[in-house]
């Protein structure tokens, strides 16, 4: 059965489709924004079709194309789909350095069906190449606008992440937020509320990657704050999801004595207990929208999505400053909830996901969720339940993870703490739910 959709403004102004609220497009600046006193700007007026491939070759025209119809689609499954399906493609009408990002990344999206080696794939590599380098000289240009800079910097993260290139995807993520920091707020400035949860979620990348708390910039002037009722819930979430990273990084920092040896101070448990508040809120709020939607609702797998990160969220931060991984075995009952909700899941995209997964997407999906419940949980039934998921829902890559490794790490993990073989198409247990947890010594 066809989900229920929603009406939108392809029209409006930059604040409220970041905000994702329907805008009265009034000019030169809406209601909406006037009366919140939001800063409010417009996209550029759209062109004529001739206008957007004047000048363009063949190759590009079907670059383009192809980003449109298959990719835009695709790269952000859980969050600001419209920034891809729309937002992008409209700016790109008028500034050729996003024009000759999209086109990079097209070809390299298709090239990651290329299972093997030969001429096609090497002249998409060429093209994709090439337009790198034609959007990195414009952007180099004295007269080149920041908004744009910011823009694109964003588009070369993506780039930089489809080509594995980690340290370069970081890099170009440091330099964004750097830049959307120095930004001035206003109507000068309308990428920086555009783009605001994208850096917001860039930012908690590299401390998946053993950086420590405090060595990566942060965005400044997030809206956090559970009680401000006029704040967009959407970019306080992507606040929120940052600040639950850091203080899980700070946490693994005393647990492991990189900063020093000592009691956590007092300021630290502080902030895990606001934290743990406000992910309760969340999770109650996304609990209670899913219970009252219907799966055939357009954002029901959505919430399904947010609320597992809640709840993985609230495991981690809880035990991230005990230094025993045992802890996590007081939580079985909440990490059973979060296989409840990937297979809620699992249920709803049979009805209204079809065709194959794409094989790379811009955010992390369900993979990491699940990694983490395969790594921390004791309980082998829940963890084979895990790894199940993890097969069924997770795309080939996501973002800066890649699920083949980081499967076959965790599923290696699970067998050494048991003393068991399993097969990795399908890891099984007979009367998994009665086997023991791993003596507690026994710990990957």
């Amino acid at each position: 059965m066809p989900r229920k959709g929603s009406t939108k403004s392809r029209t409006g102004c930059y604040t409220c489709k970041a905000r994702k609220v329907k805008c009265d497009e009034g000019k030169p600046g809406c209601l909406r924004c006037a009366s919140a006193r939001r800063p409010c700007s417009y996209p550029p007026p759209p062109v004529g079709q001739a206008a957007v491939f004047y000048g363009m070759d063949q190759t590009e025209v079907r670059a383009l194309d192809f980003f449109r119809e298959q990719v835009a689609p695709v790269l952000s499954m859980h969050s600001n789909k419209d920034f891809w399906r729309d937002f992008v493609c409209q700016v790109a009408h008028e500034q050729p350095a996003v024009r000759h990002s999209l086109v990079c990344i097209s070809s390299l999206y298709e090239g990651l069906d290329d299972t093997v080696p030969g001429s096609m794939s090497v002249s998409r590599e060429k093209v994709a190449l090439t337009q790198y380098n034609k959007a990195l000289s414009l952007l180099v240009a004295p007269q080149a606008d920041n908004n744009i800079v910011l823009f694109v910097c964003l588009l070369f993260v993506t780039i930089e992440a489809m080509r594995s290139n980690k340290l370069v995807a970081l890099q170009h993520c440091r330099h964004g937020i750097n830049l959307w920091n120095d930004l001035p707020a206003g109507t000068a400035s309308w990428a920086k509320n555009l783009l605001r949860p994208f850096f917001l979620r860039l930012a908690t990348l590299p401390y998946y990657f053993s950086v420590e708390a405090g060595d990566f910039p942060e965005p400044i002037l997030t809206a956090s704050d559970l009680q401000d009722e006029e704040a967009d819930w959407e970019a306080k979430w992507e606040g929120l999801v940052l600040r639950t990273v850091l203080i899980i990084r700070k946490g693994l920092a005393y647990i492991f004595q990189t900063v020093r040896s000592g009691p956590v101070p007092e300021s630290l448990l502080e902030e895990q207990r606001q934290i743990l508040d406000e992910l309760t809120v969340y999770t109650q709020r996304y609990r209670a929208h899913r219970q009252a939607a219907s799966p055939e609702a357009e954002d029901y797998g959505d919430t399904l999505w947010r609320e597992m990160h809640c709840m993985v969220g609230k495991i981690w931060v809880s035990c991230c400053m005990t230094p025993s991984e045992l802890v996590y075995d007081e939580f079985d009952d909440d990490f059973a909830h979060v296989l409840q909700l990937s297979q809620l899941f699992l249920d709803y995209s049979h009805e209204a996901v079809s065709g194959p997964k794409p094989k790379f997407i811009f955010e992390m999906g369900f993979m990491p969720l699940l990694y983490f419940v395969a790594r921390a949980c004791r309980r082998l039934d829940l963890r084979l339940t895990a790894l199940q998921h993890m097969l069924q829902l997770s795309h080939e890559r996501e973002a800066l993870f890649q699920t083949k490794f980081m499967y076959s790490a965790v599923l290696r993990c699970v067998e050494l703490e048991h003393n068991i073989a399993l097969d990795p198409a399908w890891p099984e247990y007979p009367n998994a739910a009665a086997v023991p947890r791993p003596p507690g010594d026994i710990r990957i």
